[in-house]
């Protein structure tokens, strides 16, 4: 059994909706599923303490509208989010697992008990570029210390973004 401790680098919180799109840009192909250019919706909950509570994802092409996925921090739901309608990308669901862990990495202007929704089209290729950029910077210098079972060395090494 590994256990994980995040440990908060000194880098400057980034808005919590600059990285929600970001997550977005960086899996546009995989929540774009047709040919058709459409727009993806991020629908998000911040609880009564602030923090980032659940969120879901919707592609939206021509008139439809589809769930991609949902993701909660309360506990009983899977480790991570759950994939609808067809739609899967794993590195989507590991950004937005290191989101909701590392919260403290993350800035917002919402109040408790609050609802915030964004919308992204297609992304140009400085999109994706800023996305990546944003990501990277954001997640890079958090370390992760695993603990294994089996050894009592404890290892240090960066975080997966």
């Amino acid at each position: 059994m590994k256990s994980e401790i995040p440990i908060a680098p000194s880098a400057p919180p980034q808005p919590l909706d600059e990285l929600l799109n970001s997550a977005v840009v960086l899996n546009w192909e995989a929540l774009t599923q047709s040919s058709t250019p459409g727009r993806v919706t991020v629908e998000y909950h911040i609880g009564a303490d602030g923090t980032l509570e659940y969120l879901k994802l919707w592609n939206s092409a021509r008139e439809y509208w589809s769930l991609i996925c949902e993701y909660s921090a309360h506990l009983g739901w899977s480790d991570g989010p759950r994939f609808c309608n067809g739609y899967h990308s794993h590195s989507l669901a590991r950004l937005l697992q290191s989101i909701f862990i590392n919260q403290s990495l993350c800035t917002h202007d919402r109040g408790p008990n609050a609802n915030g929704t964004l919308e992204v089209g297609p992304p140009t290729i400085d999109d994706v570029e800023v996305a990546r950029l944003r990501v990277s910077e954001t997640f890079q210098q958090t370390v992760t210390v695993r603990a294994s079972k089996r050894s009592s060395e404890v290892r240090l090494r960066p975080a997966e973004s």
